[in-house]
Formats: C-alpha cells, sequence, structure tokens
C-alpha cells in the first residue's frame, strides 16, 4: 500500500508547486499602473501583472534605479503631487524607500550614480506625509 501512495503523494505534491507557479496573472493595482505611464513604461504593464501586488513597488524601484530617465519622470510627477496635497501616496512612498535602500545597499555599487541632488530629492519624498491615491487624484481634478 505505501508504495501506491508514494507516487500520488509526489503528484499532490508536484500539482501544488506547479499551481504556484503557473498563477495567473493579476489586474495591475492603479498606483503601478499610473507610475508606469509616467516614466513612459506603460508597456511593461503586462510584465507587472506577473508580479505580486505587494511586491510591485520593489519590482518598480529596481526599475528605476536602473533607468536614470525613468527614475527623473517619476520624482518629478512624485514632486507635483507632494506640491498639491503636501504628500505622496503610500504605493509611491514604498518605491522611493525601496529605492532608498537599493541605493544603500551593496548592489549600488553595480548601478548608475543617481548624484547627490537626485538621492536629496528622494530623500526628501520618501520621508514625506502618505496620503491616498483617492485623495490625490481628487484634488488633480479641482
Amino acid at each position: 500500500m505505501k508504495f501506491f501512495l508514494a507516487p500520488v503523494l509526489l503528484a499532490f505534491a508536484t500539482a501544488g508547486v506547479l499551481a504556484e507557479i503557473a498563477k495567473p496573472m493579476q489586474i495591475l493595482n492603479l498606483s503601478c499602473m499610473e507610475a508606469l505611464v509616467t516614466i513612459g513604461q506603460a508597456d511593461l504593464a503586462g510584465v507587472f501583472s506577473f508580479v505580486p501586488e505587494r511586491d510591485s513597488h520593489a519590482a518598480l524601484a529596481d526599475l528605476l534605479v536602473h533607468d536614470k530617465s525613468a527614475l527623473k519622470k517619476f520624482l518629478a510627477k512624485a514632486e507635483k503631487d507632494y506640491k498639491l496635497v503636501t504628500g505622496v501616496s503610500v504605493w509611491d512612498h514604498d518605491v522611493l524607500q525601496f529605492a532608498l535602500s537599493i541605493y544603500n545597499s551593496s548592489l549600488a555599487q553595480t548601478l548608475p550614480k543617481p548624484g547627490g541632488k537626485i538621492i536629496a530629492r528622494i530623500n526628501k519624498l520618501a520621508a514625506a506625509p502618505t496620503r491616498t491615491l483617492q485623495e490625490i487624484t481628487a484634488r488633480r481634478q479641482k
């Protein structure tokens, strides 16, 4: 009986792993989509749909630290929001915090140097109060 049970258990274990790997695409949260449009990378929405929502801010931060132009565009949007509502969205805040953690890690040696002014801008925005995306979009429409 044990010999017949082993292949069945192995099949169930394998099916569980495969189910985890082959999860369907997710719907992107609006903050992620807005950020991708802002940096001119809306075509990456399909790729980001495979990233779990809880990790999407980290994925965008990684993209930003590798692309200086995208980082500048993202910072400009965050600064615009900051001026509008004296804060940034929770998701943008998480992106900025993660970007800072990358720049403060050993990975920073492998990245293009952002410059002191850009780091200062990131620090300022990462320390800003957070607002909901609903608050920010409501103020944008006024």
